[in-house]
């Protein structure tokens, strides 16, 4: 490759070296290029594909002649001068550094320097060639056949077409022998994600398998029928591979986006979005593999390497305009397909990313092809398939998050499928027919569904954490090897890379557990649940049933949980950035010691509510009175707890001010209800009557399983002067009794008056009796009426306490 480089004279000028090419027209407008070009080469430094230069050591080790000179020199320095301080030998030191730093500076810009003018005649080089490449092209071809003509060419043409006939015949036979298999073997209306992606997976199988067997029959015919010449064999050889490669392509862009097939397409497409973009994807990756492959022949034929480089950057150039138009045209459809099924759902975030997709994957066709180009002109690894790297690596991406998904869900299955809810209504319906009783299908499998839907909510967050991390893993494997496309390495332990890939390690497994424990947290909190939390709290007075004990005990832990993981990936990715995080132990130990001398209260308090946790005295939700207050306990930190009245205060107790504590919601409660009747009131009757009521209660579906002990009579408890005293008494769970008490007093008026049986009131009984004392049994109304018109003027007379008038007397 004829390049523009320019030696040292003997005379100090600089000359040219012979070259080929025929003197620039127009020096200025090169030069203007050659800037441009300068800068393009000093982006190659960023980018990986060279060989890593040796670092320079500080101190440069000398040749033998060097090292004799220097000796000679130190010799005589000696003998003329004293021993210099030691600062000297620090001072040297450094010079020596700075020397090697600006060495290894000068040696950079000379690198650069040198690409960029390779970089120049490379270019000029290969547009000079540029009218002559199909005259190459066809000289290039004659060259390869005995007697000039390329009749060898037309031959080899027929053999290629013969063979992938050839081949395709035989990949046909096998699909038709194969179609019915999976077809059978797999659901034709599939339910869940697994059915859809076995069925893909499936049948991507079969079409693999059946590539395999084209590829077999094809390379047989060639090597039967193609003449025993290398062009020949090269030309046979390349055609039948580019068309297997075509193949290859088009059965997985054809399990991607499923064209015909929308009962098993997994991508939010619609059916004509997904043909178009199905058909144009096929039709650039067909022409693609053609312009690559004869760019590949025809270097192999022996075409000269500018021409091959221009080629290659040709089909590069093709790549990158054929997928920009792909993008912009189906643009809205990707972006729904990004969005997904819900996309009002979707997070801010995918939003957006929804929203610029092809203004960046245009930017990365462009920069991608740029620096092809670049490093086909220099020469560079790593220069072929930039531009289609992150369409291989989406490939390979979706493969392993396929196959994830279905490890995935053969590990959790969903329960919420015809498949388990038939399962579950056979259960229940040989358990009835097990108790002797007729099963009913229809209720059965409503039993079933619900029974499925709730075994289905316990064990989707589970899931959708998995899937989570599979997508995850997916985006960091598809980043893996478009890196591993640019040529950039992440085993290099000297690059920055590896340590930002072992901290994404370490944060990823961070993330994982810490989401995991709040997911295994808040299950077993909402199974812990108490079920009569739906009353209302105005209803309640006081001694509610609370939460469980690990209800209570399980948000401290899962907070201490998720403290540790924090901690521990916070140290680890320390480590992972070279951080010594030893003085962060001893500095944690000082910081803890003296926390713990000037914060006693704290620490009393930390520990005397850890204590109270241990002896379970109180928990979540229950009512208790500690002295000074009382209420619901409705949080618990780590130093202090909340209780809430019943009228609605709130009250924060650091648990270190607790010095008892009176439960008025654990195990039972009893509750004593006592009512006046009258004298004339049959007791054994009353009793009785309260005995049939309190076993109505305990039979009730709602009120009897809130009684502990069912309601039963006390008799007379006591009589007063105008009625007797009667009490009743019943056991119940904690906070229930309240609401039983409004039942049990509004059932006994009920049934009291229905039989008979009066409630006693206060009252002033006045009996009428004549002048000498004797009680007139039966008064008439106007011996009634004189009696108390009698009774009100005495009333009226009688002066009032401390000889005060009475009321409504005039003052004296």
């Amino acid at each position: 490759m004829d390049m523009v480089n320019r030696l040292p004279a003997p005379d100090g000028a600089i000359a040219p070296r012979a070259s080929a090419l025929q003197p620039d027209p127009h020096p200025r407008r090169h030069r203007v290029a050659a800037l441009l070009l300068l800068l393009l080469a000093a982006l190659l430094l960023l980018v990986p594909g060279q060989a890593p230069r040796a670092e320079t050591p500080l101190v440069t080790r000398a040749t033998p002649a060097d090292a004799q000179a220097q000796g000679q020199s130190q010799s005589q320095t000696q003998s003329q001068t004293p021993a210099q301080p030691a600062t000297d030998a620090g001072t040297a030191a450094s010079v020596a550094y700075d020397i090697s730093a600006y060495d290894r500076l000068s040696q950079d810009m000379g690198d650069t320097m040198t690409e960029t003018f390779q970089l120049r005649g490379t270019l000029q080089a290969i547009l000079a060639e540029l009218p002559s490449l199909p005259a190459s092209m066809i000289a290039t071809l004659q060259s390869k056949s005995p007697d000039g003509s390329l009749r060898w060419l037309w031959g080899a043409l027929v053999v290629i077409v013969i063979a992938v006939l050839a081949g395709n015949g035989a990949n046909l036979l096998f699909r038709r022998w194969a179609r019915p298999l999976y077809h059978a073997r797999f659901a034709q209306a599939p339910e869940t994600r697994t059915d859809k992606i076995a069925y893909l997976l499936g049948r991507g199988i079969v079409m693999t398998l059946g590539t395999a067997v084209f590829f077999v029959v094809a390379w047989s015919v060639a090597v039967l029928l193609h003449e025993n010449t290398e062009a020949g064999r090269i030309t046979v050889m390349t055609g039948v591979s580019a068309y297997a490669s075509w193949l290859v392509a088009r059965l997985v862009f054809f399990n991607i986006l499923v064209p015909y097939s929308s009962q098993y397409r997994m991508l939010a497409l619609s059916d004509e979005a997904t043909n178009g973009l199905y058909h144009a994807i096929r039709a650039c990756v067909g022409a693609s593999i053609l312009l690559l492959s004869i760019s590949l022949w025809m270097s192999r034929l022996g075409l000269a390497t500018n021409a091959h480089k221009l080629a290659l950057i040709g089909s590069g150039a093709f790549a990158m305009l054929a997928l920009s138009a792909i993008a912009i045209h189906w643009r809205k459809d990707v972006a729904g397909a990004i969005l997904g099924s819900a996309p009002r759902s979707a997070a801010g975030a995918l939003q957006f990313v929804a929203r610029i997709w092809h203004v960046l994957a245009i930017l990365y066709f462009v920069v991608a092809f740029g620096m092809s180009a670049l490093r086909i002109l220099l020469d560079q690894p790593f220069a072929i398939g930039l531009v289609a790297a992150p369409i291989q690596s989406l490939i390979a991406a979706i493969l392993l998050y396929a196959v994830l998904l279905l490890i995935i869900d053969r590990l959790l299955p969903r329960l919420d499928t015809r498949r388990a809810q038939a399962a579950l209504a056979g259960d229940i319906a040989r358990n009835e027919e097990t108790a002797g009783e007729a099963p009913d299908d229809g209720a059965n499998a409503a039993q079933a569904q619900a029974e499925a839907l709730e075994n289905e909510a316990a064990r989707a967050p589970y899931r959708d954490l998995l899937d989570h991390g599979a997508g995850i893993l997916t985006l960091v494997f598809a980043a893996w090897l478009l890196l591993q496309a640019w040529g950039i390495s992440l085993q290099d332990d000297s690059s920055i890379l590896s340590n930002l890939v072992e901290i994404a390690i370490v944060g990823f497994l961070g993330y994982m557990a810490y989401q995991a424990v709040e997911i295994a947290v808040a299950q077993a909190m909402r199974r812990q649940k108490p079920a009569g939390d739906s009353q209302e709290a105005l209803e309640i007075d006081m001694g509610g049933q609370g939460d469980s004990r690990l209800s209570t005990l399980l948000p401290i832990f899962r907070n201490f949980l998720l403290i540790t993981i924090v901690v521990i990936s916070g140290m680890l990715i320390l480590s992972q950035m070279g951080i010594d995080i030893a003085p962060l132990f001893a500095g944690a130990g000082v910081v803890g010691l003296a926390i713990g001398f000037g914060a006693q209260t704290l620490i009393r308090d930390i520990f005397s509510g850890a204590f109270y946790l241990i002896d379970d005295a109180f928990r979540k939700g229950e009512y208790i009175d500690i002295g000074g207050a009382k209420g619901t306990v409705e949080k618990i930190s780590i130093r202090s707890m909340q209780l809430r009245h019943h009228r609605g205060a709130l009250t924060t107790v650091p648990f270190g001010e607790i010095k008892h504590v009176q439960n008025y919601s654990r195990d039972w409660a009893i509750m004593k209800l006592a009512f006046r009747v009258t004298y004339d009131t049959d007791t054994e009757k009353m009793r009785k009557i309260i005995k049939k009521f309190g076993q109505e209660l305990m039979n009730d579906p709602y009120y009897g399983p809130m009684f502990l002990d069912p309601l039963k009579s006390q008799g007379i408890l006591s009589m007063e002067d105008s009625a007797m005293i009667a009490r009743v008494k019943f056991m119940s769970k904690p906070g229930k009794q309240f609401e039983l008490r409004k039942v049990i007093y509004a059932g006994l008026q009920e049934l009291f008056e229905k039989n008979g049986i009066h409630f006693a009131h206060r009252e002033v009984t006045v009996r009428v009796a004549t002048e000498d004392g004797r009680v007139i049994p039966n008064p008439t109304p106007a011996q009634v009426a004189a009696a108390g018109a009698a009774v009100m003027g005495s009333l009226d007379g009688a002066p009032g306490p401390d000889g005060a008038p009475a009321p409504g007397q005039p003052a004296p």
